[in-house]
């Protein structure tokens, strides 16, 4: 292989962010998304707006894109489910967990499986593919969390790896979505792949965006190919202590900012408590980032989380990263109270919104 890879992206929302930053790398990138995500991308392109650290507009970044699998780098390639994996080299996964139930695109990813493509999921739901690579852990014991469980144990572990999503990212306009706004650009860092063949084509990737931009332009949001099995779970604790806690108990919707500051020391309560549970899973300190380092970050973080916007918008299956930790800090054996709370506020707002789902449909 050259330095160019073929990639494959699944999800057109926060996988804009991995799909922009690696076409513009003069790699050849595809996306799989919905029908008036294709048309609108085709007739405007992707763009990647980056926000400064004071919520000003900073460096923007932009793609045209076209119907059809990319036939060279420098255009996003746009398709649906029904696409043909063969030749791809690298998948990219970037849907929300419930998503791959949906039979078109179990049938895909059943295609990838069989086709033994290396995968790297970006999910802050860690699917068990990856998880079984760990030890110690009874990933069966998980099986509550996920609404695709049969498509991830078409998988085999060691074609399956997985980062830390830590860049955040958001759709402000739902008439736009074409337009990804970058929140807070960190980098995907990625946890090794048990293959060396696998792990050579993610580092090309990787290597390909620590280029500068012209004019010497750093651009942020970069794949690092990290030696750590376990960084993915380094935001777990900022995805309990912040995202998860978007919704209160009484239904208000709040910022992250203000889940997490808004009570300092009940947040980095929280925070350490999720941050014991990755521990016990293989973390090292080293993985894990500092509470008051998340909270100083969190004050860029001045929208609702997307598990938030959803349920206050009536979803109902929406990622439960909520209720992974919590099982996984249950099999571990570790103290569960604060965590439950969060699942607890979460779960009444799934019941709510399904029952009246139910109500509409009868």
């Amino acid at each position: 292989m050259g330095a160019t890879v073929n990639i494959l992206v699944l999800g057109a929302a926060y996988g804009l962010l991995p799909a922009v930053r690696l076409g513009l790398a003069n790699h050849r990138v595809t996306v799989v998304c919905r029908q008036n995500e294709r048309a609108m991308l085709a007739q405007h392109g992707a763009t990647l707006e980056f926000r400064r650290r004071d919520g000003r507009q900073g460096l923007v970044l932009h793609m045209p894109a076209c119907e059809g699998r990319a036939s060279e780098p420098g255009q996003l390639g746009l398709v649906s489910p029904e696409i043909s994996v063969e030749g791809f080299d690298l998948v990219f996964l970037a849907m929300g967990e419930p998503q791959y139930a949906a039979p078109e695109i179990a049938a895909l990813m059943g295609a990838i499986a069989e086709a033994k493509l290396p995968v790297v999921s970006l999910m802050n739901l860690l699917p068990p593919a990856f998880l079984r690579r760990l030890e110690g852990l009874d990933v069966t014991r998980l099986k509550p969390a996920y609404r695709a469980w049969d498509v991830w144990e078409m998988f085999d572990p060691s074609r399956f790896t997985a980062a830390s999503p830590d860049a955040q990212a958001v759709r402000l306009s739902p008439d736009q979505p074409n337009r990804l706004t970058v929140t807070l650009a960190s980098n995907f860092k990625v946890a090794p792949f048990e293959r060396s063949e696998d792990q050579r084509v993610l580092e090309i990737a990787a290597a390909s965006l620590q280029r500068k931009a012209p004019g010497d332009v750093h651009v942020p949001a970069q794949i690092v190919a990290h030696g750590s099995l376990a960084i993915p779970f380094a935001k777990w604790p900022m995805l309990i202590a912040g995202n998860c806690r978007c919704l209160t108990a009484d239904g208000t919707m709040i910022s992250i900012s203000d889940a997490v500051r808004g009570d300092l020391d009940e947040s980095r309560k929280v925070y350490e408590l999720v941050a014991r549970v990755i521990r016990d899973v293989g973390a090292t300190s080293e993985d894990v980032v500092p509470f008051a380092s998340y909270a100083a970050a969190a004050k860029q973080l001045t929208q609702a989380s997307s598990l938030a916007r959803a349920l206050a918008s009536g979803a109902h299956m929406v990622e439960r990263i909520d209720l992974m930790v919590l099982l996984t800090a249950k099999a571990l054996g570790l103290p569960t109270d604060r965590i439950e709370e969060v699942a607890a506020i979460i779960q009444h707002r799934v019941d709510i919104n399904a029952g009246a789902l139910a109500e509409v449909v009868r």
